[in-house]
């Protein structure tokens, strides 16, 4: 296993103060699996047995509505863990990863990662946090997806990405938005009307907007926003 791999299940909270040798035999019980181009899928059957690991790329959750329709869950990045719920529970989120662009995963069966948990109480005690940690998250979303007003949702948006470290910089808010087209999808909104609200926040000094970047530079004028909203979307 390298040792780049190594680090970053290492920085991971979710095997915070497990030991070095616990997170030794964790990397080296995983295996690993490359999806390349657009076009590889997890399905929901996959997805209930197995727990995955970023090593590089993106990974997006998709839920499929009865109109046949796809809607942007959540996204997933380097360093994170996806279907955690599923190794406490065995049960199926019934929804389903597309990768964006080449992306390098690893992966365990659950039975292997429930024997760790086993073993180290505090492996358990991280799982069941960062459980804890995704559930507020999705909530969080699905308030945002219920403003009545696109520049609440931008700014809501923007706030919920600090909150989270999301940021580019330690000293400057930044948020990366690209691609737009997917934010906007994870927003409910056009791409257009995300473009606006941006333009808007611009306006008001709360932002400045360029090439898919956010800086923050007014976080009060953001708040404010939230404050003049009369729907129930603040995060």
């Amino acid at each position: 296993m390298s040792d780049c791999i190594l680090d970053m299940l290492s920085d991971s909270p979710l095997l915070d103060k497990v030991g070095d040798d616990m997170v030794q035999q964790i990397a080296n019980a995983g295996r690993i699996r490359t999806l390349r181009g657009q076009f590889g899928r997890i399905g929901p059957e996959e997805m209930s047995k197995r727990l995955f690991f970023i090593v590089s790329g993106e990974m997006r959750m998709l839920r499929v509505a009865p109109d046949g329709q796809e809607h942007l869950l959540q996204r997933f990045g380097v360093g994170e863990f996806f279907c955690l719920a599923a190794v406490v529970s065995s049960l199926s989120c019934n929804s389903q990863m597309v990768n964006a662009g080449t992306t390098e995963l690893m992966y365990w069966n659950h039975g292997i990662f429930r024997q760790f948990m086993v073993d180290n109480i505090n492996f358990y005690g991280n799982i069941l946090n960062q459980m804890a940690s995704q559930v507020e998250q999705e909530r969080e979303m699905r308030t945002l997806s219920r403003c009545c007003k696109a520049d609440v949702k931008v700014a809501a948006f923007l706030l919920h990405k600090i909150k989270l470290g999301h940021c580019l910089r330690k000293c400057i808010c930044s948020v990366d938005l690209k691609p737009i087209s997917l934010t906007a999808q994870e927003l409910g909104i056009a791409r257009e009307t995300l473009s606006r609200s941006l333009q808007r926040l611009v306006k008001r000094e709360g932002i400045t907007y360029q090439s898919g970047t956010v800086q923050v530079t007014n976080i009060a004028c953001l708040e404010t926003i939230l404050e003049e909203a009369e729907c129930s979307c603040r995060c």
